[in-house]
């Protein structure tokens, strides 16, 4: 028996030492004779779009590059307010347009998607031909903490105000504002930082070793590809806490609360400027897949919006018109949560019709 175990335990030390050198080898090769592999592994994964902002995180102006997003390559570019930006987007600002400001998340922002073919795109040509001007203000990973912060800045930045303001509220919104965003400061210009759970980079830890391994980026790029991938599409709680009722006593019914309180402040920012909400909710093939159609997200933010005078859009609904597995393979991205051009022109459409195209 301590002969097997001897054997064992040798084995084991060849294998770890020989995967030490081969990672060593792997790093310093990657690093010297394929640099310029490394460098655009580097830019694919991370390439520069985000920087600090007093409201926490914003986009780099006059960026225009490819980006990736898992098997996705889409093409991505801000103008000089640091908007993302393309056909039919205004230029500079003009006093005599009527503008309308668009603020969501990363589903806004359009991860995965050209800017003509997200909903927001399609919304700015709309607008363009009605003599309007659409500014997109979503940026991956805001929240409802951030959105009334971002509004203030752009309209500060474009030296105009809107006559109206579309905010897309993500499911994720209510974890972020329940578990990730706290205040760091006092009053309504007040700015925000992540929570104390975020304080481990697990990310940037990941990023490191696709980005510097070879061997790391060719397993990462497989895993990618792999149809097995798709299955990362569910089981996301920041989608199921409207139907999971321990996620949502756990935070859900508070980050409801906070995300109330802080859309309160977007809906007292137009009654300032004299313009009108219009508040759109829309699903994670979680919701979906489950038949979450009369989603509490749906029931609670209409409830919200009839209480507040705000127009309110039910994106579910287009989402549940057929069978769910038909759905989630059209209208999403394989493997993520995030819209195929497919799922932007139905959210649009949707959009369009609640509102009569008029934006």
């Amino acid at each position: 028996m301590k002969s097997v175990l001897r054997f064992v335990g040798q084995a084991l030390a060849q294998t770890l030492a020989i995967g030490a050198i081969t990672l060593v080898l792997d790093f310093v090769l990657t690093a010297t004779l394929f640099s310029s592999l490394k460098k655009s592994w580097a830019e694919a994964a991370r390439p520069g779009v985000y920087m600090p902002a007093a409201h926490h995180h914003d986009l780099v102006p006059n960026r225009e590059l490819v980006r990736v997003w898992g098997r996705v390559r889409y093409p991505w570019k801000t103008d000089r307010f640091g908007f993302r930006t393309g056909d039919c987007a205004p230029g500079e600002p003009e006093k005599g347009r009527q503008a309308v400001f668009v603020v969501g998340d990363s589903f806004s922002e359009a991860l995965g998607s050209s800017y003509e073919q997200s909903f927001v795109g399609l919304m700015a040509c709309d607008a363009a031909r009605q003599g309007k001007a659409v500014y997109n203000l979503g940026v991956a990973s805001y929240s409802p903490a951030i959105y009334h912060q971002k509004i203030r800045a752009a309209a500060q930045r474009l030296g105009i105000t809107p006559a109206e303001i579309f905010v897309f509220l993500d499911l994720s919104d209510i974890d972020d504002d329940a578990n990730v965003y706290r205040e760091s400061g006092g009053g309504g210009g007040a700015s925000v930082a992540k929570a104390d759970r975020w304080a481990v980079p697990w990310d940037e830890i990941g990023l490191f070793f696709v980005n510097n391994f070879a061997v790391v980026h060719l397993a990462h790029d497989l895993s990618v590809a792999s149809s097995f991938n798709q299955q990362m599409s569910f089981g996301r709680p920041r989608a199921r806490w409207a139907f999971d009722p321990v996620l949502l006593e756990d935070w859900g019914r508070r980050g409801l609360e906070v995300a109330g309180g802080n859309l309160d402040k977007v809906v007292a920012i137009c009654r300032d400027w004299q313009c009108r909400v219009t508040l759109v909710v829309y699903p994670w093939p979680d919701n979906v897949a489950v038949g979450d159609r009369d989603s509490l997200q749906v029931r609670h933010w209409r409830d919200w919006a009839a209480a507040r005078g705000v127009r309110f859009v039910d994106g579910f609904a287009p989402f549940f018109r057929g069978p769910p597995e038909a759905a989630i393979a059209r209208y999403f991205i394989p493997g993520d949560v995030h819209f195929t051009e497919a799922g932007n022109r139905l959210l649009y459409d949707e959009v369009r019709m609640a509102t009569g195209g008029k934006w």
